[in-house]
This record gives C-alpha cells, structure tokens and sequence, in this order.
C-alpha cells in the first residue's frame, strides 16, 4: 500500500551526501591557491629563503608554521595565522607592500575550510608522460567485445550483458522492473524535466502495444521540452551566467547571453551531431564563413560568457582553456598555467600553446550574439615562468595537447587555430571527447557516473566502474554520428535502466554504493525541474520558449519554465544557493545533493509555494469532497489515493483552520493623533507595499493619503490625521527602550514631532526636530506580551517640508544585541492565509513521492 505520512512530508529524505566530484579540490588549489603562494609569497617563505621561520611552499611547512605558531589550521579558517596576515586582521600583514584582493582572501578561506588539500608531489609521483602511455583515458576507442551472461532474460540491449556481466561475477542479481507508472514518470523528469499528468498516466498504462515504452522514449526526445531539460544541463558545464561579475562601474550584464542559451536548447531538440555541437561553440566564425547562418554565432557564448575577473585578459583566457578542456575532454590543462601539470602529461608549453589560440581572438560587435572572431595578425604565445606575465619564458607555436595528437603533431595553420583546435577535440580519434559526453549523460540517467570525477579523466582519477562499458558507449555514440538522442534511446532501453530502486538489504551489504547497478537509484529533482513541477500541476507553466531571461526570485512569480531565468554571477540568490544550484564561476562538472533545514524551510514558507498551493487548490473542478481529494492526488502525484490516504486527508482537512501567521513584530500605518493625550485615535495600515517601504498607493502623491510614507530610514507624515505611525508588537513581557536619532534636513517649514506611546501608559517620550537632528533614546519601560508601542510622527503643526529621517531601534534592556530595527525587518504584506484545501495540496507537493524521481 502506497501511504503518504502528512508528519514527514516537509522532510527531505536523503541524507546530506554530496555528488562531490574529487577533481574540484586539486583544481581549486592548482588554480587559486598554488598561483598566489608562488608570484606573492615564496620571495620570503619559499625554499631559499624563510622569513619568521616560516615556509610555505607545503601544507606539512604550513602546518608546522614559523616562530610563533602554525600558520593554518584546517577547517578553521579564522584560527589560522595565515588568513590574519593577508587579511590583515592580526599582528602580521603579508604580503607587505601589497593587499591582496577580498577574493583571494576568500579563496584562501575556502581553501583551509574545505581542509588545506594539498595535492601529493615529488620522488613517489610516477612520471605523468609514462604513465599516459597505459592510462585507460588515452588509450583508443575500441569497441569491445560484448560479454556472454548466464540470465539472458534479463537483458534487452548490449548494456544489459556488461552490466550483468559485473553482477554475475560479484553474485547479484539485477532488480525486476518498475512497474509502468514510475517508468513513465522516471522517463519524463529525465528527458524533459517534466512530471506526466493523470492521463498520460493511465494511458501509459492502458498501451498494450509491444513498444509501448520505446514510443514513450521517443515522444519525450521529440519534444521541445526535451532541449530545455537537456540544455540546462550543459549550460551547468558552460559556467553559463546573464552577468559578467564584478567589473568597476562597467555594465555588469551580458546584452546577449540568452541567444546562446536559447542556441544550446535549440541544438539538442535538433539533435545536431555532438561533434559539430561542440565545433560551432569554439568556431562558429570559421562556419559562417563556411555559409552557416549568421545565427550560428551564438553557439560561441560558450566561450565569451565567462567571469570577466575585473578584465584581466590572463585570467579570461585561463577561464577559457579550462570550460574548454576539462568541459569537452575531461582534462585539467589549467592546472599547468604556472607550471607541469603535477600529476597529468600536460607540460606548461601546452598550456600556453593553448593561451596562445585565445589570445589570437577578440569579441566584436555582433547583433544578438556574443563570438569571437580572428585578429589580423595571430598571437605567438611564450611560456609565462610561474605563470606571471611579465616573466616570459620560451616561445612556443599554437598547437593541439601532445597527450592527445601525438610527438608528431604539426602547428596549427588557420589563422588563430580554433577551428582546429575545435576539430580535433571533436575528432573520432580523439580517445576522451566521446568517453566524457557518455560518462556525463550516463551520470544524469542514472544520478551517479561510471567514473566518478567527470571532469578529470587523468592520471590521479579512479578507474570506470565498467571499462568496457564505457569504452562500448563511446564508440557506438560515435558510429550513429555522434547523436546524443540515439544515446539516450540505447540507455533508456536497457533493463538496466527499466530497474525498480528499491533496496535489498543482502545486495546492499555486497556493493553499499550500487556502483555495480543491481537496482535503480533514486534521484531528487533539482531546482529547475522541482519549480518546474510545481507550476505544471498548478496549472500555470508557461510553454513559451526562447527570449531575454526572467527573473525568478520576482514576486508574482514568473510562470516561465526555469531554464529560461536570470542567472546573476555575482548576487545568486539565496534560492539558488539553498537547493544546490550550480555556480556559475566556473565549469561546474555536476551539482552536490545536500539536504539542508533552508530548503524545508522554503518549501513550507516562500510565497512561491503558498502561492501555488492556493493556485492549485482553487483549480480543482471537483466539489464532493472525496472527490475532490483524488483529483488532488491526481494533478500532483498522478495517481488515485488509496483508502488509507483518502481517511487521513479527510481528518486532516476536518481538522484544520485556517493558517493565520503570527502577528507582525512591526507595523506601518497612520491616524489621527492626540497630542494632549499622547495617544492615537485609531490605526490604519498603509496599503500598498513598493518594495521599499509603504505608503498610500503606487504613486506619490497619492490621492488620498497623499505623501504619508515610511521607508528604511524615514518618511513623511500627513495631515492632522495621517501621523505616520511605526507600531512594535512585543513578542513577549520585556524591558525595553527606544535608541535612535531623529534628522529633519530641511531649512523650512516647523520640522516634526516624534511622540513615542504605550498601550497602557500613553505618552512615554516625546521630541520635536526642526531644521536639525535630534537624539530619541528614551528611559527603560516594561512592555507586556503582545502590547503596542506607537513611534508616531505627525507634522508638528503644519504639513510642508516635513520629510525625516530615522531609523528608531527598540533594544532589549541588559541584552543590547537583541533589538529590533524596523528598516531591517521592513517586509511585505503576509500571504493570505491558507484554507485546509491549500494546505493539503502543499502538503502533496512537499511529499517525497513528488519531490524524487521515484
């Protein structure tokens, strides 16, 4: 019996595992961290010279320190003397001629909280050139023999036989088959990000064609809504952003980062060979010339629509060989920008060989896209010693990686060479392009890679689960002509995908991680997909396609699809940030999963959700309540709710009130004050919210209430009955008191009365500020719980020039860092308060059998 519990659906099952991908600590390091030691700190603290005793040209030197103590201290980033020195909060400041910047600081930070990692180097590294020679990666694509298995019945594809294979041998058995309403669900959120609706289900279920299932897998690929889900994706791999991040009083925004969003999803809905997909977005110029359409151009914001790092050219040249070498080939070739690579046959000539292709090129101005085109004259690169531009080393000709094309490579001879550098990532003979897109599509299917770091295919990474497997994915994804749909349709169409995910205990303790795929895993939506869901069973997702981004975090909520929003380099908002969002700083080869308070708490409380849990409950067309319980189940979890569920939405719904939340701590109104008494005569909110602050209407002067305003900060009182009012509700019986200082800037008119009033006492303070500031601190009170205090502003007399500033604070006697300030605390109005019917429907949507997969 499938039972949903209302006590546990705001809970987010899965434990706080993260999809961590080991290349990023190493990267982070090599990138962020070797780079600064090396060009600002080995001058005195490196190997021939050790300042204060101390060294720094290792973690073991780091954490042994100098004459004072240890220089870091892992996972405590503000213990660590090294953090206080270049941050200069201690008794050290280093470098000494120069501060660092606040992000080097930060990256220094993440670094020692994330626990110093300090990639392993020296005599006991094996040669990367040697090993090259026998490492898996570089090895070519071969297709291997398919293996012969015991239980035929349980394969339907040549990925059956190597995954039975494994079992077999490790004495496993695969799972059964989900039954069909998870298949199609599991099939939809995979391929188009959206949930199937109650009669999609049930006719799924009604088809007694023998291909039922394969005619599924196609109508999903043929969708338009496939591109949007897909394309997401690779945009995650693309470091895609709508902004350039921090860059002086420059324009912060991309006029035209859209048109490649709206290039990538309109790529893959056309199923554009996976090898020409990637040439256009790193040459596209070189295809215009060839006679593609000008449009092609966007294909290019894979490139140009990095961080811009303050428009450092190094750094965006850095960025580019790295989305473009670790995104398509699983290589960390910027690890070698300051030096060898440490682990990988990628020596610092590559690199900048590389360096060289990029800085061949600029940006020009394109309507609608954002390319690169040749310069007239190619750059002749040099090797920059410890990666610092002024200290030029040897030169060296623009030319493909040797690990890759061989001791016989030529220079590249077109201009820039993009176009083949382009053409050679994407060349069949290539032994990592093809091994890195099925390893990353195998990942999204399946919610865990046959090789666990997609990124880093080198030396140092862990060996595929399934070798053969993989070798077998890529060679035949290059023979259908690099189609990534005729990937998806061999991976869609195995058992091995078909398998239900529940747990067996007794295979569990043989393989813990399922690396070895005996059943299904399960996989939680994320953000886009998550919001996506909501808006489609509430009946409001928007179809539309294409266009300038939306923003998402706005209020009413867009109803556009998620791919399509605002994606702010350096403000990501705390939404994206709460449900593992992937940062758009740099290549991100997969999301983390972490299960954090934040997002059950945003689930329960955002507008968003209360919004669309009304929505959805308005919506319903049923009136007898059983009835109207299933179509509920219906819309939301695709499905009739069974006996058991339908008693316990009953007694739930018979049970509930109304959700009114608790009485706002601050309040913006106005009224007609008594200056005898000190009190007002009544109190009426401000009605209209701008975002800011609350005043009469959406605009100023309003008709009725004319200037009578508050914002953060100040505001502007009224008539003899439109003082302006800020009314404190105490949360509980205090001592408390008014701090705060009072301005009126203005050289006319009578300034302004500030009285402040107790419910129960009246009058407790009163001031008047005229053409100057005034300090508004008053005695110690006691207030009950639940009690009004009235910070009134009228004005004074007569109603011109009389706009103020204040900011009063109530603080907590004998607890001054409890206080509560009404420019902080400035909200909006409450949502309307839910009725059991839109209480039962966010509970649906906070179930786990709507938040997961399956």
């Amino acid at each position: 019996m499938r039972c949903f519990i209302l006590i546990l659906l705001s809970l987010r099952i899965l434990s706080s595992t993260a999809t961590a991908f080991a290349d990023d600590s190493d990267h982070f390091f090599e990138t962020r961290i070797r780079p600064v030691l090396i060009q600002k700190c080995f001058k005195c603290h490196g190997s021939e010279k050790t300042s204060g005793g101390l060294r720094v040209d290792s973690r073991e030197a780091l954490l042994k320190g100098g004459e004072t103590r240890a220089a870091i201290v892992p996972g405590k980033p503000e213990d660590s003397l090294l953090i206080q020195a270049i941050a200069r909060t201690g008794d050290y400041e280093m470098p000494p001629d120069e501060t660092l910047s606040a992000q080097t600081v930060d990256d220094f930070r993440q670094w020692i909280r994330s626990g110093a990692v300090w990639p392993k180097t020296g005599p006991g590294v094996t040669d990367p050139a040697f090993s090259a020679q026998r490492h898996w990666a570089f090895l070519p694509i071969e297709s291997p023999a398919v293996p012969d298995i015991r239980h035929t019945e349980h394969s339907q594809n040549d990925i059956d036989r190597f995954i039975l294979h494994k079992l077999e041998a490790a004495g496993l058995e695969p799972s059964p088959q989900a039954d069909r309403a998870t298949l199609i669900r599991r099939v939809m959120l995979d391929l188009t990000g959206l949930p199937p609706g109650f009669r999609e289900v049930q006719d799924f279920l009604a088809d007694t064609a023998p291909d039922a299932y394969e005619q599924l897998v196609e109508r999903c690929l043929t969708s338009p809504r496939y591109g949007e889900r897909w394309g997401r994706h690779w945009l995650d791999l693309a470091r895609y952003a709508d902004t350039k991040g921090y860059v002086f009083q420059e324009e912060r925004k991309y006029p035209f980062a859209y048109t490649y969003r709206d290039w990538v999803i309109r790529s893959l809905n056309d199923d554009l060979p996976y090898d020409e997909f990637l040439i256009r977005q790193i040459a596209a110029d070189w295809r215009v010339k060839e006679g593609l359409d000008q449009s092609e151009l966007a294909a290019m914001g894979f490139l140009t629509l990095g961080r811009r790092f303050l428009n450092n050219t190094h750094d965006i040249i850095d960025d580019r060989i790295d989305v473009v070498t670790r995104g398509t080939m699983g290589l960390t070739v910027s690890c070698a920008r300051c030096h060898d690579h440490k682990y990988d046959p990628v020596p610092q000539t590559d690199y900048y060989s590389l360096y060289g292709v990029f800085a061949s090129s600029h940006e020009p101005k394109v309507d609608g896209a954002m390319p690169l085109a040749e310069n007239d004259q190619p750059h002749n690169p040099v090797v920059f010693l410890r990666g610092t531009a002024g200290n030029r080393g040897p030169a060296v000709p623009r030319q493909f990686l040797e690990v890759v094309a061989g001791p016989d490579r030529k220079p590249f001879a077109k201009g820039s060479g993009r176009l083949e550098l382009a053409q050679a990532i994407a060349s069949p003979q290539n032994p990592l392009t093809a091994r890195v897109i099925a390893n990353r599509v195998w990942l999204q299917h399946f919610h865990s890679p046959l090789v666990r770091t997609p990124s880093d295919f080198g030396l140092r990474c862990d060996p595929p689960t399934h070798p053969e497997l993989l070798n077998w994915l890529a060679a035949r994804f290059i023979e259908t002509g690099w189609s990534i749909k005729s990937l998806h349709r061999d991976i869609l169409l195995s058992a091995t995908y078909r398998q239900r995910s529940h747990d067996e205990p007794g295979q569990r303790t043989v393989d813990p991680e399922n690396r070895l795929l005996w059943r299904m895993n399960r996989g939680r939506l994320e953000l886009e997909p998550m919001r996506d869901a909501i808006l489609t069973v509430a009946g409001g997702l928007d179809p539309q396609m294409n266009g300038p981004a939306v923003d998402l975090t706005a209020s009413p909520a867009p109803r556009r699809r998620s791919v399509y929003g605002f994606i702010d380099r350096q403000n990501l908002p705390a939404l994206f940030r709460t449900f593992d969002f992937a940062g758009p700083d740099a290549h991100s080869p997969g999301r983390f999963q972490t299960t954090v308070p934040q997002q059950t708490l945003y689930l329960r409380n955002s507008p968003f959700l209360i919004d669309e849990s009304r929505r959805l409950s308005r919506s319903l067309k049923e009136q007898e309540p059983v009835a109207r319980i299933q179509e509920l189940f219906q819309r939301v979890l695709g499905r009739n709710p069974d006996r058991s569920e339908v008693d316990m939405a009953q007694a739930f719904l018979s049970n509930s009130t109304n959700a009114s939340g608790p009485v706002p701590l601050w309040q913006y109104g106005y009224g007609p004050f008594d200056a005898a008494t000190g009190k007002l005569a009544s109190f009426t909110h401000l009605p209209h919210y701008t975002g800011k602050g609350w005043q009469g209407g959406p605009d100023l002067p309003d008709p009725r209430l004319g200037y009578v305003l508050w914002r953060a900060g100040g505001g502007h009182p009224g008539d003899a009955d439109q003082a302006l009012v800020l009314r404190w509700v105490a949360p509980q019986a205090l001592t408390v008191r008014v701090i705060g200082t009072v301005k009126h800037p203005k050289n006319e008119g009578d300034g302004v009365r500030i009285t402040v009033s107790s419910a129960r006492r009246g009058r407790l303070a009163q001031w008047v500020a005229r053409n100057g500031e005034v300090p508004t601190d008053t005695e110690p009170f006691e207030v009950e719980a639940g009690e009004a205090v009235d910070l009134i502003v009228d004005n004074n007399g007569t109603t011109t020039h009389d706009g103020f500033q204040w900011n009063p604070i109530i603080e907590q006697v004998g607890t001054p860092s409890v206080n509560w300030n009404p420019s902080r605390d400035i909200r909006g109005p409450a949502p309307e308060a839910l009725d059991g019917w839109s209480m039962l429907a966010q509970a649906l949507l906070l179930s786990n059998e709507f938040q997961f997969v399956d």
